[in-house]
């Protein structure tokens, strides 16, 4: 642990431990797969001149006697990428690069689409940028959506940067890992741990069929490396897994808009007050017992928040909520308490199958330890429904599972169970 200034308190960071190395070949638990062995260039393609493995990594180097012509990449040959997770770590000395993903070839190792930034720049070093097409799209920080006109709108923040800088989120002459995340038209960046950027993307469709029309939203692409026209570089990559989501996500839909609660109801006249709006967050005071529900039903889904604990105390989102009002309605709880992040409750016995080892009465325990960041910091919660398949995820770590859920319409809403918490940044991505 150790005591930075984070949003203006002093306060301490866990920080977490480094993701284990991963066998070159074969799947991990959660369904990644490697797809650089380590040792050769197998499956890629680059200048030979720039690219080649050393020490074991993806290895793009350019002098003053050997420069790139041009940005130039090395492109993954083993499919495209659609929705998906990847997770790839890396180092630069000098000039800038980026990782490609959903992009298009319009000439050989010359690539045009999504890039996540990569360069000696804490502040810059996470940003989004639309390589060959659109230019700058998401500073770090930002949570942007971009409307059907092409026109860019910052409408929330997904971290601070000055206090990203103070908790050492990029480290220049260390390996850092990137977590890129790709769900329909939802796009995400994470940087050590810290998210960096998000991106709605409701844009005009590229012509797929045109390999030089790189103006707008790319739903499906290749995946590749770049090295940057310029001065003398050197820009490694390695441990590149990756998880290809075969749920067929649709297009995201911001579910708070970051200034009232239009969408949302009070569970009764009583928890009106419980609930607010400040500073382009849902604020809740924990007192009476209760919910705030969408006003919409939702069946499968992806849904994504950033939640914060003020105290330490308990809450908790409840997911395709049916039946009456009341404390508590029929429904899963993906709980909020502090400390107990990503635990399942079944409240009022909603059908669920969960793992027996875990599962006491309706509380079936998280898989790991706690990976919650302190009090007074956000955290990255996700809870995907997928037909009768359930995953919670807390900060991008799988902590809880279940299967055969019952299949039905039915609410989202966030508890109100005794302590002052705050939400934000609230999306969810239909999984048609």
């Amino acid at each position: 642990m150790r005591s930075v200034l984070l949003f203006g308190l002093a306060v301490t960071l866990t920080v977490l431990p480094a993701a284990p190395e991963v066998c070159p070949q074969g799947t991990d638990e959660d369904g990644f797969v490697s797809i650089f062995n380590g040792t050769d260039l197998t499956g890629w393609d680059g200048d030979p001149r720039l690219w080649s493995v050393k020490d074991g990594a993806i290895h793009g180097e350019t002098t003053p006697e050997n420069p790139a012509q041009g940005n130039t990449f090395c492109v993954w040959r083993g499919g495209t990428l659609r929705d998906f997770i990847l997770k790839i770590k890396f180092r630069i000395q000098g000039g800038n690069s980026g990782i490609q993903y959903r992009s298009k070839e319009f000439d050989k190792w010359r690539i045009g689409g999504y890039q996540a930034e990569v360069e000696n720049n804490p502040g810059k070093v996470g940003f989004l940028y639309h390589e060959a097409g659109r230019g700058w799209l998401v500073n770090v920080g930002d949570m942007m959506e971009i409307d059907a006109a092409g026109n860019k709108n910052v409408v929330g923040k997904v971290s601070d940067v000055e206090a990203l800088k103070q908790a050492g989120y990029y480290t220049s002459q260390d390996w850092n890992e990137y977590i890129i995340i790709a769900q329909g038209n939802y796009l995400r960046h994470y940087l050590n741990g810290f998210p960096t950027m998000a991106l709605i993307d409701n844009d005009r469709v590229t012509n797929g069929d045109d390999p030089k029309d790189l103006g707008g939203f790319i739903r499906e692409g290749l995946l590749a490396l770049q090295i940057h026209a310029g001065p003398p570089m050197v820009v490694e990559f390695k441990d590149i897994r990756l998880r290809q989501l075969t749920s067929g996500y649709g297009n995201a839909v911001r579910l708070f808009n970051g200034e009232s609660l239009d969408g949302w109801a009070p569970m009764n006249d009583g928890n009106r007050d419980t609930f607010g709006v400040k500073d382009g967050a849902i604020t809740n005071t924990g007192q009476p017992a209760g919910y705030l529900h969408t006003t919409a039903d939702y069946t499968s889904y992806a849904l994504h928040l950033q939640m914060k604990h003020v105290a330490e105390g308990n809450s908790g989102v409840l997911v395709r909520m049916t039946g009456p009002d009341k404390v508590w309605p029929k429904s899963i709880e993906a709980q909020g308490q502090s400390g107990s992040l990503g635990d399942i409750w079944n409240i009022d016995d909603f059908p669920m199958k969960t793992d027996p080892a875990r599962t006491n009465g309706r509380h079936t325990r998280k898989l790991h330890d706690s990976n919650e960041r302190p009090i007074g910091e956000w955290n990255d919660y996700e809870v995907i429904l997928d037909g009768g398949n359930l995953e919670i995820k807390v900060n991008n770590l799988l902590q809880n599972a279940a299967t055969d859920c019952e299949v039905v319409p039915g609410k989202i809403c966030l508890q109100s169970e005794g302590s002052p918490k705050e939400y934000r940044n609230i999306v969810v991505v239909p999984i048609e």
